[in-house]
């Protein structure tokens, strides 16, 4: 049997937390060698008056200018309606700008949320198994 994580590299984007009326806090996320990166925006508690909204956005570099990506993919807002769900964003990866965010706002209410980017489509070249940079424990038997 295969093992997923030699095709898949899982990849924080967003650390777990319960925010109100900011930007969403996101961790940059490093796309290079790959083609695709599938982002799972996870929302749990949302409270009334509350909503969120996303999208990605990308630089050339990890600490450069992020700009919205060409696509038009975005989770557009949604309240106490969208609560303990999971929505995902897969987009393609452009070369030159291989460095991603989600970029968005939480509503005036509390909404607790968290995302997990899953990069994939590396060619046929094995992702790194190490995943001891995002997971706090991985077992395989």
């Amino acid at each position: 049997m295969e093992e997923l994580f030699a095709y898949v590299k899982p990849a924080m984007a967003v650390v777990p937390v319960s925010k109100s009326g900011a930007a969403i806090a996101a961790t940059a996320v490093d796309g290079t060698g790959y083609g695709r990166a599938a982002f799972l925006f996870l929302v749990g508690t949302i409270a009334t008056g509350g909503g969120v909204s996303c999208s990605v956005t990308e630089s050339a570099t990890s600490g450069g200018v992020y700009t919205q990506k060409a696509t038009t993919a975005a989770l557009t807002d949604f309240g106490t309606t969208g609560a303990s769900k999971v929505y995902i964003l897969d987009v393609p990866i452009n070369s030159a700008k291989p460095h991603m965010k989600l970029y968005g706002t939480c509503g005036t209410a509390a909404v607790l949320h968290g995302a997990v980017a899953l990069l994939y489509g590396r060619n046929g070249v094995l992702a790194d198994p190490n995943l001891a940079t995002f997971a706090a424990q991985y077992v395989r038997t």
